[in-house]
């Protein structure tokens, strides 16, 4: 199993417009968001199957990692409304090794529109709802040996957080 890290930054407004459209998560995005969940990592990452995907997706959206946040959700969109990125969001995550803050729980990328600055503005449009619903924080978690996805959450403030950072 590879190891992960944990992440936190302080939630701020958009400083700059946004280069990609975007809405929030709508329960009718299901299908779609189990596809891109399903094709956008190495087989079996998402699931045995494009079925397995999607229902892991309506259980995401069901509370099974944490009180879904839709406010806080986004998708991105291509040029022909299609969804080709989007960032899930709940209001904490299940576990006591996280920080009780909202908690970024996905984050994909369809693999033809990466490098493209779609995470990033996903994340900032987070950042965005989040700081004007009041919330201070989010976290996230990652794979200590995704550079690609390490050098996104640095550019955008993110730190490593532990359990004993909250004991301060």
């Amino acid at each position: 199993m590879t190891d992960m890290v944990t992440l936190i930054a302080r939630t701020t407004p958009l400083e700059r417009e946004l280069k990609t459209a975007s809405r929030t998560v709508e329960e009718s995005d299901l299908p779609r968001l189990g596809e891109l969940y399903f094709t956008a990592y190495d087989p079996g990452v998402a699931g045995e199957s494009l079925q397995a995907a999607m229902d892991n997706m309506r259980a995401s959206l069901a509370g099974k990692y944490g009180q879904f946040l839709p406010k806080a959700s986004h998708v991105a969109l291509d040029e022909n409304d299609k969804i080709v990125a989007a960032v899930l969001v709940v209001e904490r995550a299940i576990g006591d090794d996280t920080p009780e803050t909202p908690f970024i729980i996905e984050l994909i990328t369809d693999r033809e529109h990466r490098r493209q600055g779609l995470a990033e503005d996903l994340v900032l449009a987070t950042m965005d709802t989040l700081f004007n619903e009041g919330q201070q924080e989010v976290a996230l978690r990652v794979e200590e040996t995704n550079s690609a996805a390490l050098a996104l959450y640095l550019s955008l403030d993110f730190r490593r957080w532990s359990p004993e950072d909250d004991e301060d």
